[in-house]
């Protein structure tokens, strides 16, 4: 996999809006016993769960909730996840969900995640941290459990079928009016 700062080129050809100092935003979720496998770790697809629950929740801090993506007359559908799976986690542990917008070109959109153990943990799940943007100067614990990238492509509320990105999109995410 990639490093943070990677972007990508999925066709070779044209212009992409990339920028590596995109918002990182952080979810929080405390390990459920329900959630493990056999070894007693956290099961595969549970940490698809909690990526996707990122994305919608930094989607929404960024002032694009469902409700608004559907006024644009779009949706996100995911095309594509990419998932290194290097430490394990337990029931309890409570973990922190970075995730950022990598790169949008088209109606592609690459969207990076890291997962850690969250180091200030409570043992109450009722006192997990709150979601929301990281300074942009705080850096990452550099021990992620998983690291991920999904291909998200914005598709058409009523055909879905992909269409371009709206450019109303590229600041929320981006800080910028730059687009492709």
């Amino acid at each position: 996999m990639a490093d943070d700062t990677a972007t990508y080129d999925a066709d070779g050809a044209g212009q992409s809006v990339s920028h590596p100092d995109s918002p990182r935003f952080a979810a929080y979720f405390k390990v459920r016993h329900y959630e493990m496998d056999a070894l007693g770790h956290v099961n595969n697809a549970v940490y698809l769960h909690y990526l996707e629950q990122a994305a919608y929740e930094h989607s929404a801090a960024a002032g694009f909730p469902d409700e608004r993506t559907r006024e644009l007359g779009g949706i996100w559908i995911v095309r594509r996840h990419e998932i290194e799976y290097l430490r394990p986690a337990s029931a309890g542990d409570v973990l922190q969900v970075v995730t950022w917008a990598v790169e949008f070109k088209g109606a592609r959109a690459y969207r990076d995640y890291a997962i850690f153990r969250h180091a200030g943990a409570s043992d109450d799940a009722r006192h997990l941290p709150a979601d929301g943007f990281l300074p942009p100067d705080q850096e990452l614990p550099a021990d992620p459990l998983v690291r991920a990238r999904t291909l998200w492509v914005w598709a058409d509320l009523v055909t879905a079928r992909p269409k371009r990105i709206p450019a109303t999109l590229y600041p929320a995410f981006f800080g910028t009016t730059e687009t492709d």
